[in-house]
């Protein structure tokens, strides 16, 4: 099958393993893992964006404290962002200070879980991405599906989810910074 329909002279094989050797080799080689939280946080609000135009979420739900967090985190990430070019730059990184950030780091994309699932589907627990029914990709997925079949009430409280995630990686971020920035004496 592989070598008629899915991927005649493997072609797409060598693609993806090259791709995850050079990533395996960025993630082995770095000081800090190279997240950045501040792009990740403008995808969410371009989700939020297509999301309310395609299903007038906002006329339903109040968007506005979900947005406001998405900007906090933005500007979290932003400073941390700085703080991890200043302590490159410098060149004065205590490698228990960057195991101790890089901790913190892998800890963000954890925040994104919810025990409980969206709904419908607890199988599914990041609440930023998941998949449809037929494997297509799905952002939002528990405040896409609530607004896709009308049910604002679960709409809103998905969306609050999202906003204490947010919220809870805000802290997390601005707490990874100073500690960061201190161990590595960026202040001296």
């Amino acid at each position: 099958w592989i070598n008629h329909f899915g991927d005649p002279g493997y072609r797409y094989h060598t693609l993806m393993t090259r791709l995850w050797g050079v990533l395996s080799l960025r993630l082995a080689d770095s000081d800090v893992l190279p997240y950045d939280f501040a792009s990740y946080a403008s995808e969410i609000r371009k989700y939020i964006g297509e999301l309310d135009a395609a299903n007038h979420v906002s006329g339903h739900v109040d968007l506005q404290a979900l947005r406001q967090s998405i900007d906090a985190f933005e500007k979290s990430a932003q400073d941390l962002n700085a703080t991890i070019a200043k302590a490159l730059a410098s060149g004065k990184i205590d490698a228990a200070a960057a195991d101790k950030l890089n901790h913190s780091l892998m800890e963000v994309e954890r925040k994104w879980c919810n025990p409980s699932g969206i709904p419908g589907r607890p199988w599914f627990k990041h609440t930023i991405y998941a998949a449809r029914y037929t494997y297509a990709h799905l952002e939002l997925p528990g405040v896409t599906e609530a607004a896709e079949t009308g049910n604002w009430k679960v709409a809103a409280q998905q969306a609050q989810i999202i906003e204490r995630e947010l919220q809870t990686n805000t802290e997390l971020l601005r707490a990874a910074s100073r500690d960061f920035a201190s161990s590595s004496q960026l202040s001296h």
